[in-house]
């Protein structure tokens, strides 16, 4: 629990791209400046934080991070018959997870479809099209695997491939792995980010906070799942 409580803390205070580690840095280059003082380190300092985010709000830079993550086989473009469960993994780009969770169940209405994770994602995905009876929310799954020892225990008595999930394009090299390693027999539905950044043409060159989001994501799920393998859980 110790690991998966440092790797969360790591997400949010020190990934690169994210403000919590902007404003961190900016503390540190400030106290560099006029605390310790050592004027001339502090301004260096500060000036390559801010190169670094500016490169790593270039959509080139961006979609050049997320690309260099482990491929997956993705099933969000076969049918997948009648589904016993949709299971929605809560997490980062939750607008992106709702839109592909609607779309899935309208394409092959689940009996269910569960929310792991944040209640709040119950209603947008029933404004989008889904039953409200037919959702049900599970707040007991903190961190990625507890969400795949969840939909494996569910999996126990339902037949192969009548389970899918759903998670952010960035997340789903990392719960491929785990659902290999796991054995657990689910379809995977891979959403995209809330905003994806442009791919083509010179605006591939225009930095973007769309595009930052998408290299803090990317840069953590690298370090997760480093970890991950090293502690063989992959």
């Amino acid at each position: 629990m110790l690991g998966t409580w440092l790797l969360s803390l790591l997400k949010f205070f020190a990934v690169p791209g994210s403000l919590s580690f902007l404003a961190f840095c900016l503390v540190f280059g400030l106290g560099l400046i006029y605390i310790w003082p050592r004027r001339r380190l502090g301004r260096m300092f500060l000036l390559g934080v801010g190169i670094v985010y500016v490169v790593l709000a270039l959509p080139v830079v961006a979609n050049a991070i997320a690309d260099r993550l482990p491929r997956y086989q993705s099933s969000e473009t076969e049918p997948v018959g009648t589904l016993d469960a949709l299971v929605v993994f809560d997490g980062d780009n939750r607008r992106g997870r709702v839109r592909a969770a609607a779309e899935a169940y309208k394409a092959t209405p689940a009996r269910r479809v569960v929310v792991l994770g944040g209640v709040w994602m119950i209603d947008p995905i029933a404004e989008a099209g889904v039953p409200r009876d037919r959702i049900t929310w599970d707040g007991s799954t903190p961190t990625t695997r507890d969400q795949i020892a969840w939909v494996k225990r569910l999996s126990g008595n339902i037949p192969e491939g009548r389970i899918a999930v759903v998670a952010s394009r960035l997340q789903m090299p990392r719960i491929a792995l785990l659902i290999e390693a796991s054995r657990v027999p689910a379809v995977l539905i891979a959403s995209p980010v809330d905003t994806e950044p442009p791919v083509a043409g010179w605006q591939t060159f225009l930095p973007t906070y769309t595009a930052l989001r998408v290299s803090r994501d990317a840069i953590y799920e690298k370090v997760a799942l480093a970890y991950y393998q090293w502690r063989g859980w992959l």
